[in-house]
């Protein structure tokens, strides 16, 4: 039998780039620890809470900004490589765009992180119909519900469920994966093509832009390669599936492709960064 483990994550759309002059505009958090890291460890969760307990400077960079990693460029070897140990509290419970932009004020205080942004002419994707006749596949479904119309409407105080869905009730409006028996399978509910799009990036390794002239909101499962994770070996959720990249699965299961392209591709550039002192 194959053994399973479930991850959620919220889609948000937004970004704000701030050089580290520009920290005291954000919202912080009340308290928070960072000290080196050695290994992958239990994360405590709880309202208010971002715990990271093996992570890099790149990968908090990703969390904040809404990028990929192929976004960053610059920086010492240590930002993409060394771990830390990150526990912070906020007051009360904040949206998801709060908590972001404190990770940008805590990397910009206590890393003396300062960045800037430039749009380059660069390799990118373009995500568009696999078949002439536009025949969508067997996992890709038009939706019943617009999730980033009800994200609106939920407002910045609205604190998403626990736990897994109920048949029959409001969607959850987030992305989840389902990794076990060598494969990743990413859920997407009432999303536009744009976001699931973005929603590609890290396993294409490019930008990928919609083109598939799609409208409305899709509700999508979507069978996959695993993609690795820092820290954790390749095969721990079973031996690697077979004809599981991209390339193959996106047409037969949605009906879709990638093709390469050029395009304008914004990039975080890290202009100076320094080690923290942990506490």
């Amino acid at each position: 039998m194959k053994q399973a483990a479930s991850v959620v994550f919220l889609v948000v759309a937004s970004s704000v780039w701030l050089h580290a002059q520009d920290r005291s505009s954000l919202p912080s958090f009340e308290v928070a620890s960072i000290k080196d890291s050695e290994r992958p460890m239990a994360a405590p969760s709880g309202p208010g809470r971002f715990s990271r307990p093996y992570t890099t400077v790149a990968q908090l960079l990703i969390f904040a900004h809404q990028i990929a990693e192929f976004q960053i460029e610059g920086g010492p070897d240590w930002v993409r490589t060394r771990h830390f140990e990150v526990q912070a509290r906020a007051e009360g419970t904040p949206s998801a765009d709060q908590m972001r932009l404190m990770v940008q004020r805590l990397l910009a205080e206590r890393f003396k992180l300062d960045v800037h942004t430039e749009t380059r002419d660069m390799a990118r994707y373009a995500l568009v119909m696999a078949r002439s006749d536009k025949r969508l596949g067997p996992r890709l479904r038009p939706s019943a519900f617009d999730c980033p119309a009800l994200i609106k409407a939920r407002g910045p105080d609205y604190k998403p469920e626990t736990g897994p869905p109920q048949p029959g009730g409001p969607p959850r409006c987030g992305l989840s994966a389902r990794v076990g028996g060598g494969s990743m399978t990413i859920m997407v509910e009432g999303q536009p093509m744009s976001s699931f799009a973005k929603t590609l990036q890290p396993l294409a390794g490019r930008i990928v832009i919609d083109k598939t002239g799609l409208t409305g909101t899709y509700d999508i499962e979507l069978e996959t390669e695993m993609l690795s994770v820092p820290g954790i070996p390749a095969d721990a959720f079973g031996k690697p599936g077979e004809g599981l990249s991209l390339s193959t699965v996106l047409p037969e299961q949605l009906g879709l492709k990638l093709e390469p392209e050029r395009g304008p591709v914004e990039i975080l550039v890290i202009d100076s960064v320094e080690l923290p002192t942990p506490n």
